[in-house]
């Protein structure tokens, strides 16, 4: 049997159905989670379990009854699945948190020592940080089989002009990365300084994490039902000021959900067409709120890749989105959602219209992403038979 160790900093939800998935095609997985400071709501994407350790203190995951590990509970029992706990200092390349970096690389030297004691076939690094980049390299130093997978490979995906220093380190140490979508490649490949440039373009599919999370009463939903939904972390490039303009020509309730800021929600709060929730949103949060919505709404000026899509299916429910790499990649026009053009309030608010006026076309999408939901484990295994095929011959 196979042994793989997958090392991820952030992106829990396409990480653990891809550890889920390799488990259930008969690979033998160690989890080694890493943060960056003790999580005292104990909530991570798409799990949650409270673990609290010292920094650099590599700690064991002993109970998986928790939401989101549950899934992994008969591996652990059959002792095909370990998950290990580290919170990491961030090791900086600039300012004066730069004295703390001896340390912090004395505890990836800690961890990868350990991990090169058990042999493993393959190794799977995840992240966009430093700290993943180190741990990468000193791997790569020791000749193990690794690849290091990263969500973003641009220092700005809406410029696009420009690879990520972290990107380009891994490049630079000829370090094999592994990028999810055509967009990424297409950036790597394009912005590379290197010649020769080594990488492979594996995609995820649906986060099966957010299924073990039932409803929760979201106070500043008041009851309200079949909304219009926009979540996740707001950022300028994410496209709400189209939505705000389309909003004018919507009678449905408009539902905005995450932290972070955009300059046209302080419009958005003022205006009772609205129900802005503007905090971190939590597993069971973001399960409810995409169970009972209508449709939810992406008008992304940018994006090369998004884990909107793979969570929203898990619901059954169609998105709206722009024509962005990230969403013609993911969504079949009047399929399984509605495609419009970027930054076209008219487009977007006849788009969100049709899914109320049109309940064949709605029904239809919602049928066809159902569809997708039950091949779901089916799409992992053809996932996993690509890592196998580029890093397990």
């Amino acid at each position: 049997m196979k042994k793989i160790a997958i090392i991820a900093e952030g992106f829990g939800g396409s990480t653990t159905s891809l550890i889920e998935s390799f488990l259930k095609n008969g690979y033998q997985i160690d989890f080694y989670h890493i943060a960056r400071r003790n999580n005292y709501s104990g909530s991570y994407e798409t799990f949650d379990y409270t673990c609290t350790s010292r920094v650099g203190e590599l700690k064991r995951i002993e109970s998986f009854d928790f939401k989101g590990l549950r899934r992994f509970k008969d591996f652990a029992h059959k002792e095909l699945f370990s998950m290990y706990h580290m919170i990491a200092l961030s090791i900086k390349t600039k300012g004066i948190k730069q004295i703390f970096n001896p340390i912090s690389k004395f505890f990836c030297k800690k961890l990868v020592n350990q991990i090169i004691s058990k042999n493993y076939d393959f190794i799977n690094v995840i992240g966009q940080s430093w700290t993943t980049a180190y741990i990468s390299k000193q791997l790569h130093d020791r000749r193990m089989n690794i690849a290091h997978s990263l969500h973003e490979v641009c220092s700005n995906h809406l410029e696009g002009n420009k690879l990520d220093p972290v990107c380009v380190f891994l490049i630079n140490e000829k370090i094999k990365i592994n990028v999810f979508s055509e967009k990424s490649a297409c950036d790597l490949t394009k912005l590379s300084p290197q010649k020769g440039l080594q990488y492979s373009i594996i995609p995820f599919s649906l986060f099966t994490g957010y299924l073990e999370y039932k409803d929760i009463v979201i106070p500043e939903l008041f009851g309200v039902e079949d909304y219009i939904l926009f979540y996740g972390f707001l950022k300028e490039y994410k496209g709400l000021d189209v939505l705000y303009k389309a909003s004018q020509h919507l009678n449905k309730k408009i539902v905005i959900a995450g932290g972070g800021y955009v300059h046209v929600l302080d419009d958005m709060k003022k205006d009772n067409r609205f129900i802005v929730i503007n905090r971190w949103l939590q597993n069971a949060e973001i399960s409810t709120l995409i169970r009972h919505c209508h449709v939810v709404v992406c008008p992304y000026y940018s994006s090369s890749q998004t884990g909107i899509t793979q969570t929203v299916f898990c619901f059954n429910k169609p998105i709206i989105a722009t024509r962005v790499p990230a969403f013609i990649t993911s969504i079949d026009n009047q399929k399984t959602g509605i495609l419009v053009d970027i930054g076209d309030d008219k487009q977007l608010t006849n788009a969100i219209n049709q899914t109320f006026t049109d309940k064949s076309l709605y029904d239809l999408m919602c049928k066809n992403i159902k569809k997708i939901k039950e091949r779901k484990d089916d799409l992992w295994k053809k996932i996993v038979i690509m890592y196998v095929n580029e890093y397990l011959k």
